[in-house]
C-alpha cells in the first residue's frame, strides 16, 4: 500500500471501525514503525470539543512510563482527520482470543489482570484515566507482556459512543457513570476490566445489546447473571470477584487495581482450603495431575494419562476423580477440592512411580512370627559362660607352652631397642629446639617484652641438654609415676647437676605454656612504627622478644599510608615473622547532580557510577568531573583533591528542549503534531554552512534536511551538531526564546 497520510508512509491496515482506522505506518523523520490511528472528524458532532479533550489527555499521558502501557508519540490534525501516532505492538489481543474461542484459564486471568491493574494504578498516580478500555485494547505480546493501547487517546471514542447507529465495541464495557456523562476516575476503568473478565470467564458479554440504547439500559439498570450460573464449574470466589468489579456504584467496586489482584490471587488459596478434606488421590489421578503441570494449560479437558485414569473418572461408590486436568479456579464443590488437591503447583512432592503395598505392623505379641522357624531350629544354643572361659584359658596355656624360649628373648630385646630409639630421638629434637630458640639475627633490633629474670627459664633447657643426652636411659617400671610427681614441684629451675634424669622430659611437656617466643616485624615500605597489643615499640624492621603464648595484635603505621593490622596466635617458644603491606592514603570525592541519576565521568573516563556517588582517588591533584544524562546538557567542574581529605561537588544540570515538535519554517507542509499549526510561541533556528549540504542534529536527533535549513523549536536549550564528511564537526549549544531567531552561520574546517 503506497499511501501517505500527513508525513506518514502507510504500510498496511491493522483495524477498522465505523469511526476510525488504525494503520501500520512509518514515520520518515525517525524511521520508526508506528501504529497510526485516524479518526474522521466529519462524522463527529462536536469537533472542537473532541480535539480539545484529545489534546488535553495526550498532554497528561506524556508522564506515563509503564512497560504495560503502549507509548504515545504525538497527536494532531490533518484536514478532516484526527491523527494519533502510537507504539506499534505485536501480539494477540484479548478480543482475538475471545473470537477464536480459545478459552482462558485462571492463570491467564491472573496474569492478564495483574499486568492491566499495574498499568491502571500507574495511570492513576499520574491522574490519567482510560475512557475506552475494551478487549481489543489489551494486547498480549509473544513474550507474555501485556500492553494497554490508546492511553492518551481514549477520548477519541467518547464522541463515537454518543452517535446513533452501530454499537461501538467499547460501549459494551463502559461504566454507568461514563454512560451518564459524569466525571470518571480509576474505578470506571476497573469496571471496564470487570466486564472484560466476565466475558473471558463465561465467553458471554456482561452487557449485550443490538442497539446503543439497549446497551446503555443494560449498563444502567440490569445486573448480569453471576458467572457461576453460566459456567457451573467456575470457582465461586472468582464469580464473586467479577460481580464486585461490575457493581453499579463506584463505592462498591474495587478502589484500586492492587486490591482486585489481591482478591484474584486469593481465589487459588480458597480452592486449596476446600481441597484438604478430600480423599487422597489415586495413582491414576496423580498421573493426570502430572500431565496438567504446565502453567499455560487451559481449562479444556485433556486426554487421560492411562487406562486407569479413565476408570477413575467413571462413576463409582467412592468420590469420582476426573481423568483430565482441571483448572482449580474454574471448578467448584467436590470437583474444586479434587482438582485443587491434584494441582501440580500445590502438591509438596511428586506421586510415586508405582504403588508400594506396606501391610500394617502386627501387634507386639505376634512379633515372634516374623522369625523363620528353620533359622530358629538351626541356631545352636549358647554354652554356659564358665565352659567358654575355661576352654579359652586352656587353649592359651597350651599355646604359651609351645612357644620357644628364644622368642621371648627376641621380643624383649626388640622392645628395649625401640624404646631407646624413641628416647634418643626426643632428646635430639629438644636439643635442636633449644638451639634454635637462642638464635637472633644481628641485623634487626631486639625489643624485649619482659625483664631479664623472666627470660632465664627459657634458656635453661639449652644448658641441660648435653648432660641429659648422656644420662638419658630407659625408665624402669617402678618410676612410672615420677613425671606426675615432678609436675607438682615449684617452677623454680634446678641446677644442672641436681636435676633428675627425667626432669628434661617433664619440662618438655610444660614448655608450650611457659616458654616465651619472638616475632620479627617488617613492612613495605620500611620505617613504619610498630604497635604491639596497643603499645608502640619500634620501627620496622625489628624483632620483639619475650612474647607470651596466645592471641596478639600487631599494627604498623606511617605518614601518608593507611594503618595495616594483623591478628596472630603465638605458640610457646615460637620464632615467627610477619610482613605488612602499607597502602597509600587516597582522597575521597563525593559527586552529586540535580537531578540525580547522571553518569559520572572523571578526567574523561566513565566511572560506571550514577550520581550521587562516592569515589576514592589514588592520585591527589586537580580532576575534571563531568555529569551526563539523557535529555540534559552535560555539566563539568574541576575539583582539587588532597591526600587524606574529602571533597564534594554538586552540579546542576540544564534540561534540554523537546524535539518532538520540530517544524520546518520554509515550506507550506502542515505538521501533523501541531496544535492547529500555531508557531507563535516558538523560536526559529537558522543554520547556514559553507559548503552547503551539512547534516544537522538537534539533541542527537537527525533532521531530514541539510543546511541551509530554518526550523521552529519550542523555547529551551538545545545542542546542535553540524557534520559533513571530510570536515570537522561543529558543536553548538543554543538557547531558543519565544518569538526570537537564532542564527548559526559557520564555515566548515577541513580535517
Amino acid at each position: 500500500m503506497s499511501q501517505k497520510i500527513g508525513r506518514f508512509d502507510i504500510a498496511s491496515q491493522l483495524a477498522q471501525s465505523p469511526f476510525s482506522t488504525v494503520y501500520k505506518a512509518v514515520d520518515p523523520e525517525s524511521q520508526q514503525t508506528v501504529a497510526l490511528k485516524v479518526v474522521r472528524l466529519d462524522q463527529v458532532k462536536d469537533r472542537a470539543a473532541l480535539m480539545k479533550a484529545v489534546f488535553a489527555e495526550a498532554e497528561q499521558a506524556k508522564s506515563l512510563s509503564s512497560h504495560n502501557i503502549a507509548g504515545l508519540y504525538g497527536v494532531g490534525d490533518e484536514g478532516d482527520l484526527l491523527l494519533a501516532s502510537m507504539e506499534y505492538v505485536q501480539g494477540n489481543s484479548v478480543a482475538t482470543t475471545l473470537a477464536r474461542h480459545d478459552g482462558f484459564s485462571i492463570w491467564d486471568l491472573q496474569d492478564i489482570a495483574r499486568q492491566v491493574c499495574q498499568a491502571l494504578d500507574h495511570a492513576q498516580v499520574h491522574k490519567v484515566v482510560h475512557l475506552s478500555l475494551e478487549p481489543a485494547k489489551i494486547m498480549v505480546q509473544w513474550d507474555g507482556m501485556v500492553k494497554i493501547l490508546a492511553f492518551g487517546t481514549s477520548a477519541m471514542n467518547s464522541q463515537a459512543m454518543e452517535l446513533s447507529g452501530a454499537v461501538p465495541e467499547a460501549l459494551h464495557y463502559a461504566s454507568p457513570e461514563q454512560v451518564r456523562g459524569e466525571t470518571c476516575d480509576q474505578r470506571s476503568a476497573l469496571f471496564s476490566l470487570g466486564a472484560i473478565l466476565y466475558e473471558m470467564a463465561t465467553e458471554q458479554m456482561a452487557f449485550p445489546g443490538e442497539a446503543p440504547d439497549q446497551v446503555r439500559a443494560a449498563i444502567l439498570e440490569s445486573t448480569p447473571a453471576p458467572p457461576q450460573q453460566l459456567k457451573p464449574n467456575l470457582n465461586p470466589n472468582l464469580s464473586n470477584l467479577i460481580m464486585k468489579a461490575i457493581s453499579k456504584s463506584p463505592d462498591e467496586r474495587y478502589q484500586s487495581g492492587q486490591e482486585l489482584v489481591r482478591d484474584l490471587e486469593q481465589c487459588k488459596a480458597g480452592s486449596v482450603v476446600a481441597a484438604q478434606p478430600a480423599p487422597k488421590p489415586t495413582k491414576a489421578a496423580a498421573k493426570s495431575v502430572a500431565a496438567s503441570a504446565p502453567a499455560t494449560a487451559r481449562s479444556a479437558p485433556a486426554k487421560p494419562a492411562a487406562p486407569a485414569a479413565s476408570a477413575a473418572a467413571a462413576p463409582a461408590p467412592a468420590p469420582s476423580k476426573p481423568s483430565f486436568s482441571v483448572d482449580p479456579m474454574m471448578a467448584e464443590g467436590e470437583n474444586a477440592a479434587a482438582a485443587a488437591a491434584q494441582s501440580f503447583s500445590e502438591i509438596s512432592e511428586l506421586p510415586p512411580l508405582k504403588e508400594v503395598y506396606s501391610p500394617a505392623p502386627p501387634p507386639p505379641a505376634q512379633g515372634i512370627e516374623f522369625i523363620e522357624p528353620a533359622v530358629a531350629l538351626k541356631k545352636p544354643e549358647p554354652k554356659p559362660a564358665k565352659i567358654q572361659v575355661r576352654e579359652a584359658a586352656e587353649k592359651a596355656v597350651s599355646a604359651i607352652r609351645r612357644t620357644p624360649p628364644k622368642l621371648y628373648i627376641y621380643g624383649v630385646s626388640t622392645a628395649v631397642f625401640l624404646i631407646a630409639m624413641y628416647i634418643a630421638a626426643m632428646t635430639f629434637y629438644n636439643y635442636l629446639q633449644d638451639r634454635d630458640s637462642g638464635g637472633i639475627s644481628a641485623e634487626q633490633p631486639v625489643v624485649p617484652l619482659t625483664p631479664p629474670e623472666t627470660q632465664q627459664p627459657a634458656q635453661a633447657p639449652a644448658t641441660a641438654a648435653p648432660q641429659q643426652q648422656a644420662e638419658q636411659t630407659p625408665a624402669p617400671p617402678q618410676d612410672a609415676t615420677q613425671p606426675e610427681a615432678e609436675n607438682e614441684q615449684p617452677e623454680q629451675p634446678a641446677a644442672p647437676s641436681e636435676r633428675p634424669s627425667r626432669g628434661r622430659r617433664s619440662r618438655t611437656r610444660t614448655a608450650p605454656a611457659a616458654v616465651p617466643g619472638q616475632l620479627s616485624v617488617s613492612s613495605s615500605p620500611a620505617g613504619a612504627k610498630v604497635t604491639f597489643d596497643g603499645s608502640e615499640l619500634c620501627e620496622t624492621p625489628c624483632t620483639l622478644t619475650g612474647i607470651a603464648p596466645g592471641q596478639h595484635t600487631v599494627s604498623v603505621h606511617k605518614a601518608g599510608f593507611a594503618i595495616a593490622t594483623r591478628d596472630l596466635a603465638m605458640l610457646s617458644g615460637a620464632n615467627s615473622s610477619v610482613s605488612l603491606e602499607l597502602s597509600p592514603l587516597g582522597a575521597s570525592l563525593a559527586v552529586a547532580s540535580t537531578p540525580a541519576g547522571a553518569v559520572v565521568l572523571i578526567d574523561g573516563k566513565d566511572s560506571g557510577k550514577l550520581t550521587p556517588a562516592q569515589f576514592s582517588l589514588s592520585k591527589p591533584g586537580i580532576h575534571n568531573i563531568t555529569v551526563r544524562r539523557t535529555g540534559y546538557l552535560d555539566q563539568s567542574s574541576s575539583v582539587n583533591v588532597e591526600t587524606g581529605q574529602s571533597s564534594s561537588v554538586n552540579l546542576v544540570m540544564t534540561q534540554l528542549g523537546n524535539t518532538d515538535e520540530i517544524r520546518s519554517a520554509g515550506g507550506h507542509f502542515k505538521k501533523v503534531f501541531g496544535h492547529g499549526g500555531d508557531t507563535a510561541d516558538m523560536g526559529v533556528v537558522s543554520v547556514k554552512t559553507q559548503p552547503k549540504g551539512a547534516q544537522i542534529m538537534v539533541n542527537n536527533r537527525v533532521l531530514d534536511k541539510t543546511s541551509p535549513f530554518d526550523f521552529y523549536l519550542n523555547p529551551g536549550t538545545y545542542v546542535v551538531d553540524i557534520s559533513m564528511s571530510g570536515y570537522k564537526t561543529l558543536h553548538r549549544v543554543v538557547t531558543v526564546q519565544e518569538g526570537e531567531k537564532v542564527a548559526i552561520q559557520e564555515a566548515l574546517v577541513p580535517e
